[in-house]
């Protein structure tokens, strides 16, 4: 939750204004009115500031973001780069697949063929075969026919050209039975060269098949990146935007709140010099402001001393910037009774995001200097705005209000409006 300073100074200067219409129109009580209110606006300032901060440092948070997920981003297009290029690889691959395919498909129906071109060869040497064998039986005695047409006292000649023939005949059927023996070779050759080429075009369809599935995921796992691309973009492009114009938010708080401040100076400054007489000789000094004036300093704002972080610069708890610490820590449990530190009246009392429940106290001028003291991360109030209080007067309860990590006071001296340490106007 951010502070709201502009309401909260409207409700100071809505205070103040009736204040000064009851006091009446006295010039000392129109500065103190103005001082108070300057005071305040200070005080504003500092919880702007402190919210300033906060969103500062979400900014940084968010830019810290951005620049991380701009890295991823980048190995995202890496790796969508990467899976496009995978992609284009696997669809040359699926096209060489396919040229592959169809080249062992078409030597696959070649090699069919010729198995079938051989079995119709072997089937006609099988029957000049067998047609060989028949004949051979049937003319088995035309040998010792001519031999005992010899005997008998034929022409040799004659028995020679029988011989002859017979050689012949059986030379021929000698060669188809050779023909047949290499043509069964053959055909189991092609028997094996189908069956090898079927095994290969079984195996070539698997892989085209695996590749195109792969193709599929590829594109699948392309789409995702770029999808994941985009929202990462729009997330951190959406993020950033929300953080700067948080910080420009708290700026323009800061700003019109120190425009404030600088204009209700320049009306202290120019009453003092409206109301300031001149010198006069053997005069004796005139006490200013409204407020009480008192030599001594201030007290502790708790019975139970135990302070748990100092005024300074330090690491803020939360945070986790180096910044200053506008106030000095007590450590006391929350419900502890918390006393003025000196005579005053309560300018105002509320909540703010950073300061949590807190009470501004006018403790008029001290030391020649105007005070104001605020008690912050308050559980409750016991006073009311405009209520005058004396000092070591119970104004509110120990808490954790706010921007807070445990149960403390968070007690803070303004010093003519300006921060200072409060262990300079203890005791």
């Amino acid at each position: 939750m951010r502070s709201t300073p502009r309401s909260a100074l409207l409700a100071f200067t809505l205070t103040f204004a009736l204040i000064a219409a009851l006091a009446g129109p006295s010039l000392a009580e129109s500065k103190d009115d103005l001082e108070r209110k300057k005071n305040g606006v200070s005080s504003e300032i500092n919880g702007a500031r402190q919210s300033y901060d906060e969103s500062s440092k979400a900014a940084a948070d968010a830019a810290y973001a951005l620049q991380a997920s701009q890295a991823q981003l980048a190995d995202a297009q890496a790796q969508l780069g990467n899976v496009r290029g995978q992609l284009v690889a696997a669809r040359a691959l699926d096209a060489q697949k396919q040229v592959e395919l169809a080249q062992s498909e078409a030597d696959l129906a070649q090699a069919e063929a010729d198995l079938a071109a051989g079995e119709q060869q072997v089937d006609a040497s099988t029957q000049e075969v067998i047609a060989f064998t028949v004949e051979s039986l049937q003319d088995a005695g035309s040998g010792l026919r001519a031999f005992n047409d010899l005997v008998s006292g034929a022409d040799p000649t004659e028995f020679t050209e029988q011989v002859a023939i017979n050689n012949t005949i059986a030379d021929s059927q000698l060669s188809k039975l050779d023909t047949l023996d290499a043509t069964r070779v053959m055909l189991d050759l092609n028997e094996q060269k189908v069956q090898a080429l079927r095994d290969q075009v079984k195996v070539e369809r698997d892989e085209a098949a695996a590749n195109l599935a792969n193709i599929t995921v590829l594109e699948q796992q392309a789409a995702a990146q770029e999808a994941s691309v985009a929202q990462l973009v729009q997330t951190n492009s959406a993020n950033k935007s929300a953080a700067d114009a948080a910080v420009a938010a708290d700026a323009a708080d800061i700003a019109a709140l120190e425009a404030e401040r600088n204009r209700l100076e320049a009306q202290i400054q120019a009453e003092i010099a409206r109301s300031t007489p001149p010198p006069a000789s053997g005069g004796g000094g005139g006490g200013g402001g409204g407020g009480s004036s008192s030599g001594s300093g201030l007290s502790y704002p708790l019975s139970s001393i135990r302070i748990t972080s100092p005024y300074g610069y330090r690491i803020h708890p939360i945070t986790g910037k180096r910044r200053l610490h506008d106030g000095m820590d007590f450590g006391a449990a929350c419900g502890t009774p918390i006393k003025a530190a000196a005579d005053g009246t309560i300018m105002s009392q509320y909540y703010n995001s950073g300061y949590g429940n807190r009470v501004i106290l006018n403790n008029g001028t001290i030391r020649g200097a105007n005070i104001v003291t605020t008690y912050n991360h308050l559980s409750r109030f016991a006073v009311s705005a405009g209520q005058r209080v004396s000092r070591g007067q119970t104004i509110g309860y120990v808490g954790t209000t706010g921007s807070s990590t445990g149960c403390h006071l968070h007690f803070m001296v303004l010093v003519n409006g300006s921060h200072t340490n409060p262990a300079n106007w203890i005791g």
